[in-house]
């Protein structure tokens, strides 16, 4: 099952202000989420992370060196929910809040 890929508005603008190698590789890694969230593959690894109060689903980070994306995967689709440099890239955790269905 192919899974559908959704970006956060800010994750977008975060994204473009990577450096053009970093943001080749997530480019790629992208692409091949569709097919396995979960899976590493050359140039990047996943990890699932300790989620934020409030949060029930599990979230996600891949990582491309000192740089890292997090996403939530629900049902069918992926939602990513930000990009950044290490070490401050962990207050973004809290966006995750704003990507989860609401019960």
């Amino acid at each position: 099952m192919p899974y559908r890929v959704l970006r956060h508005r800010r994750a977008v603008a975060e994204f473009l202000q990577l450096p053009p190698g970093v943001r080749a590789i997530y480019e790629r890694a992208i692409r091949q989420m569709s097919a396995n969230p979960f899976a590493a593959g050359s140039g990047y690894s996943v990890a699932q992370l300790s989620p934020p109060a409030g949060v029930v689903s599990p979230v996600w980070s891949m990582k491309v060196g000192g740089y890292r994306m997090f996403f939530v995967v629900e049902g069918d689709t992926i939602k990513i929910g930000g990009f950044g440099a290490r070490p401050g890239f962990y207050r973004k955790l809290a966006r995750a809040k704003e990507l989860v269905r609401k019960v």
